[in-house]
């Protein structure tokens, strides 16, 4: 009995078999699958569906933030440059500066000429107790000095370190006129040296540093014959003199030492103008002289400096004209 329904469903005419749903097909045995559909295709000629266009956006884009660069280190071994101008910066006034030509910061060798001439005395002042006059003013001196100087630039300037140099100088001396006597008590007259020419050589080792573009500290020191020099421009300091001053005959010899220190600034209100001070001292010297030169030329559009001669018991202003040429480098 339970198996009747199902005997008279297979043996029913497939016409009295129930239809199947839209859209579904079914095969031989009874069952039936659902339809896919079926894609609809436009006809021919029909305009297809509209593209779509894509619009870029007008409004601005926000910048990444900038990144800070990194800060730029400098080496310190590395040489500083500064602009070279048109006048020498190898030396001072009488002595030189570790500096090449005119101002060139660079390992190397250096030659320069120069010439000064100390014209005469403008005011001095004494306090010997042998001396008539006191005071000594428009009094003719006369020393030429014609030198030349070449140097080896050991060691350029870096921003620590100083530049470094060191050379030979040498000096021929001649007078154009006779150094003036001295008149003294008890109608003794100390006459001055009578030789007109000489010649003289020393060697020395200088350091120079620019703190400021515009300023230049120099210092060295010199071995040999530059303290004579300071000596031949006043009369006080000749032989005779020094003697009489510490109560020796005045014919007894004088021992000039041959170490000098020597210094100075040099400062550049413009690149074609400085205006330099130098010093020379030299060590355990009788009568412990000083020179200082003051170097106005161009401050005064002429190559004219005043020199400040100390010692012991006086001091000499003078006036004096300088020159210096570089030869090397060019």
């Amino acid at each position: 009995m339970k198996f009747l329904p199902l005997l008279l469903l297979l043996a029913a005419p497939l016409s009295a078999q129930p239809a199947p749903m839209y859209g579904s097909t079914a095969p031989a045995g009874g069952f039936y699958m659902p339809a896919m559909p079926v894609p609809i295709t436009p006809p021919p000629g029909a305009p297809g569906p509209a593209p779509v266009q894509v619009v870029p956006s007008t409004a601005p884009v926000p910048a990444a933030p900038a990144r800070p660069a990194p800060p730029v280190k400098t080496d310190p071994a590395r040489p500083v440059r500064y602009d070279e101008g048109k006048v020498p910066l190898s030396g001072l006034v009488l002595m030189p500066t570790a500096y090449r030509g005119r101002g060139r910061n660079a390992i190397g060798l250096g030659l320069d000429f120069n010439a000064a001439y100390f014209i005469g005395r403008l005011y001095g002042k004494n306090s010997f107790g042998w001396t008539v006059e006191k005071k000594n003013y428009l009094d003719r001196v006369g020393l030429w000095l014609l030198s030349a100087d070449s140097k080896m630039q050991v060691q350029t300037e870096g921003k620590w370190r100083p530049a470094m140099a060191a050379g030979v100088q040498g000096i021929f001396k001649f007078r154009d006129a006779p150094q003036p006597p001295i008149n003294g008590t008890f109608n003794l007259t100390v006459k001055a040296t009578g030789k007109k020419t000489d010649t003289y050589a020393n060697a020395y080792l200088v350091l120079t540093k620019r703190p400021h573009p515009k300023i230049i500290l120099n210092a060295g020191y010199s071995d040999g014959d530059m303290p004579k020099v300071i000596y031949s421009l006043s009369e006080f300091l000749s032989r005779g003199a020094i003697n009489r001053s510490n109560n020796r005959s005045e014919s007894a010899e004088v021992q000039i030492p041959t170490g000098m220190l020597f210094g100075g600034l040099m400062w550049l209100p413009k690149k074609d103008s400085p205006i330099g001070l130098e010093v020379m001292v030299p060590q355990g010297a009788p009568q412990s002289p000083r020179l200082y030169n003051l170097h106005l030329g161009t401050l005064l559009k002429l190559n004219f400096e005043i020199t400040y001669l100390t010692f012991k018991g006086g001091w000499d202003l003078m006036g004096m004209f300088q020159f210096r040429y570089n030869y090397l480098p060019k």
